[in-house]
């Protein structure tokens, strides 16, 4: 059953990546650098999960969560078939990468235990840290890219994109790329810039079903949990020194 879980993943994740690409296409001028972002994180889950690298089922969980989000929009649209779909079927990406069987493919692997030699407390807070980055990158792309982008949005993608680069490569500047990405977004949201950004998400190339709102902005501000997963060690690392 673990072969056919991947393989239900990677033609979800397939899926959406040209679905993106296509919106990028297609749509408006405004939208092509937000949806080719968007493209190319779905594409890098792709990869990652067909190579097998360690880091890729939590990213892919992450991604998995950030579509699963638009299911709570449903609340107050009604059942809209669109967002249902979307919703759902990352929401199945998710299930279908769960478990001990699917781990064992990856981050319990044995090239992975030869290779990288984890301690189970340091494979636990990584975990954790990289599911956050797989669910926010999404989110601080609609934030930043799908209004008009100012300078500010610039230099939240840039830190949030070198944070989650940094994280996976297993370097600590990049928890700190997150956490300033993270801050700026979530200061934004939360109106201290001035009026907080309004951005939007196409769910279809023909752009007949959005997702909008200055919700993103917050949304965004999940970068954060990155670094904060990672809270109690820097500490203890701290006081140790």
């Amino acid at each position: 059953m673990v072969g056919i879980r991947r393989a239900i993943s990677l033609l979800l994740l397939s899926l959406f990546f040209w679905n993106f690409v296509l919106t990028a296409l297609l749509g408006p001028d405004e939208v092509f650098a937000c949806f080719t972002g968007l493209a190319v994180v779905y594409g890098l889950a792709f990869v990652g999960i067909a190579a097998e690298w360690f880091w890729a089922r939590w990213f892919a969980i992450g991604i998995g969560n950030f579509g699963a989000l638009s299911l709570i929009t449903l609340l107050q649209t009604g059942l809209e078939p669109t967002i249902a779909v979307f919703g759902a079927s990352h929401l199945l990406i998710a299930l279908m990468l769960g478990g001990e069987g699917m781990a064992a493919r990856y981050e319990h692997s044995e090239s992975t235990a030869e290779r990288w030699n984890f301690q189970e407390e340091s494979l636990v807070l990584l975990r954790r840290a990289v599911k956050s980055a797989g669910m926010s990158l999404p989110l601080l792309i609609l934030y930043t890219l799908a209004p008009k982008p100012e300078l500010l949005h610039y230099v939240a993608l840039a830190s949030g994109v070198a944070g989650v680069v940094g994280l996976l490569r297993g370097r600590t500047w990049g928890l700190a790329g997150m956490g300033l990405a993270g801050i700026i977004a979530l200061a934004d949201g939360l109106g201290l810039f001035g009026p907080p950004t309004v951005s939007f998400l196409l769910l279809t190339p023909s752009g007949s079903v959005v997702l909008w709102g200055s919700v993103f902005a917050l949304l965004a501000g999940s970068m954060l949990a990155a670094p904060l997963t990672f809270a109690a060690p820097i500490v203890r690392y701290l006081r140790a020194r």
